[in-house]
């Protein structure tokens, strides 16, 4: 707990020597160009610094929890350009109204010709940013891919004899009942386009919706059909007869286009997996 309190107090006097770093530099840098005085500039730079820093850290939350990471390259610049208009926006809003309010409305025409420069850096360091946490978490999704990859890897491997034969014994499922309400689906096996684990549930999604059933994985692994659903994750069974199309995803892994849109990513055992399925 001391090792974690002192961490975290280092990364934060780190943070903060960074804002004061860029205050001076960013005064300095504007001194030639502006009539402010250099210790009011230098106020309205920290503030800047520490509006850099909170977007910064928003982004670092933000980021992370989308999908942006999986998506194709095009969609992937789509949607970063969008966010980035967003951030570099409320950066000129926030710069302006910190600079209105430190440096006082007779100089506000000054404020005004400075925006186009104060939106260049807004870019620079949105750039910067989005390729930290973009590079990041890369190198987190390969990270959980590996453990994953370990984990089905041990699971096959401890398996006893008894579990072998449980497996080997199961009845290939033709159709699943799932229960909604006071109304019970059935579903076919063809119509399954794939089967997503979700805690100690799975969410099994057709052509005609998407249903939740308390049921585990490996069920499913071992019931159906083999030569057509295939564990390409340790999160997803996929019908193969779905596959739109199989493209390269960031080294070793695949990413899957089902024909319902979706994107599934197949590990480096469960690509193999798939090719031996597909005969590829």
């Amino acid at each position: 707990m001391k090792l974690l309190f002192t961490h975290t107090q280092n990364r934060r006097i780190t943070l903060v020597l960074l804002c004061i770093t860029f205050a001076l530099l960013h005064s300095l840098a504007y001194q030639p160009l502006v009539t402010f005085s250099y210790s009011s500039f230098l106020l309205k730079s920290l503030a800047d610094g520490f509006i850099l820093l909170g977007i910064g850290v928003l982004l670092f939350k933000i980021v992370p929890s989308t999908n942006y990471v999986k998506l194709e390259l095009l969609q992937q610049f789509i949607n970063y350009f969008a966010l980035g208009i967003l951030i570099v926006a409320v950066w000129v809003v926030l710069s302006f109204t910190a600079s209105y309010l430190i440096l006082g409305n007779t100089n506000r025409d000054e404020l005004f010709n400075i925006i186009p420069m104060t939106a260049f850096i807004g870019v620079l360091f949105y750039v910067i940013d989005i390729q930290f946490i973009h590079h990041r978490m890369i190198i987190e999704d390969v990270k959980r891919d590996s453990a994953a990859d370990s984990g089905i890897m041990s699971e096959n491997s401890d398996f006893s004899k008894e579990d072998e034969r449980s497996v080997d014994n199961t009845e290939i499922l033709e159709r699943i009942a799932v229960k909604v309400g006071q109304k019970i689906h059935v579903i076919l096996v063809p119509d399954i386009i794939y089967i997503e684990a979700e805690g100690d549930y799975v969410r099994i999604i057709t052509d005609n919706g998407k249903y939740i059933k308390e049921d585990t994985m490996k069920y499913y692994e071992a019931g159906l059909p083999p030569s057509k659903f295939v564990r390409v994750h340790r999160s997803h069974i996929v019908n193969v007869e779905k596959i739109l199309r199989i493209e390269l995803y960031e080294k070793q892994n695949q990413m899957l286009t089902l024909k319902n849109g979706d994107q599934v990513r197949a590990s480096v055992s469960g690509y193999k997996s798939l090719r031996d399925a597909l005969k590829l």
